[in-house]
């Protein structure tokens, strides 16, 4: 069974066992408040637990995610074991427990597909979107942005190459998104052979959030802030940048990031896909999806949706985000 179907399932499984947890009078909001006070919120979203906190999560929470999600994942699989002084690394489930409960009235409610639309006002967008946890596609969302023409496997490896440094900071201080490749490291994937570049060897997809400042400045020459933000709106210091060929992109997943975000179909098309949090299924459609085509920018609250990505065949996709306030 496909990595992507499991987790799917598990969100499933999830959702059922919060229902029975309810009915049998537990609190759900008692778990997390437990857990957070145990491990502490900065330790619940950074990458590992520490042996001091491995001790209540194997008392409390590993039985019952071992009693249903043991069945769907192989255990090295789910629990990522490494010789290193961090145990465990934090997934999915931790992201679940932890997260802040959805208004799901204003995250859905008669929502039954993500809307498309053009010429967008700062008002409108502030008023339906911007905080609300709602999707949207601005289609015209990347009008005039010379990213567009410019931006392609060459031009970042190009980028880096000529800032060698980059490689170093972004490694240090970023995160590298490797997905379904052999890739560990932005360098090395940046350094993958002509051939396999140009998809005609092994496919590949990954992502990375860059840190560089000397990077950071050339790529926002290329791009401006999406025109439908607030003006008193900030983008983060980071950009995400989203790159590969045709087939799965990110396998269905939810964020622990900072703020809501928009991300820019600079090249190829890409499906996303989106299904609501478990404590929203009776008022949400159970999935959303739409296709990004090149221009377009969506938004949605990775905090909030599980999500997933395809790209579809044709052009090499790459898409460019960052968080915003």
């Amino acid at each position: 069974m496909a990595t992507a179907t499991r987790v799917e399932e598990l969100a499933v499984l999830f959702s059922d066992l919060r229902e029975k947890s309810l009915k049998s009078g537990e609190n759900v909001d008692n778990i997390r408040t437990e857990f957070l006070r145990q491990v502490g919120t900065g330790r619940a979203q950074s990458s590992c637990f520490n042996k001091k906190s491995l001790k209540w999560f194997v008392i409390v929470v590993l039985p019952v995610v071992l009693a249903f999600a043991g069945y769907y994942f192989d255990v090295i699989e789910l629990l990522h074991v490494r010789e290193e002084p961090c145990l465990l690394n934090v997934n999915e489930i931790f992201i679940e427990v932890t997260r802040k409960r959805t208004n799901c009235t204003l995250l859905c409610e008669g929502l039954t597909e993500i809307p498309r639309v053009s010429g967008l006002s700062k008002q409108d967008f502030a008023a339906n979107y911007a905080y609300t946890g709602r999707p949207v596609v601005v289609v015209d969302g990347a009008k005039n942005w010379s990213a567009i023409d410019r931006f392609n496997f060459t031009f970042f490896k190009e980028l880096f190459d000529k800032n060698k440094d980059a490689y170093r900071v972004n490694e240090e201080e970023c995160q590298f998104f490797p997905y379904r490749t052999d890739f560990f490291s932005l360098e090395q994937a940046m350094n993958m052979s002509k051939e396999r570049s140009e998809w005609k060897a092994e496919p590949w997809y990954f992502g990375w959030s860059n840190c560089d400042p000397v990077i950071r400045q050339e790529l926002r020459t290329h791009y401006q802030l999406p025109y439908f933000l607030p003006k008193q709106s900030e983008t983060s210091e980071q950009d995400w940048i989203f790159m590969g060929g045709p087939g799965p992109g990110a396998q269905i997943h939810i964020d622990s990031v900072d703020r809501p975000s928009w991300q820019a179909q600079l090249s190829g098309q890409k499906i996303w896909t989106l299904i609501p949090p478990p404590e929203c299924e009776h008022v949400c459609t159970p999935k959303l999806a739409t296709t990004m085509n090149k221009g377009e920018v969506i938004i949605v609250d990775t905090n909030q949706w599980y999500h997933s990505t395809k790209v579809l065949p044709g052009e090499l996709s790459i898409t460019i985000g960052a968080e915003y306030d």
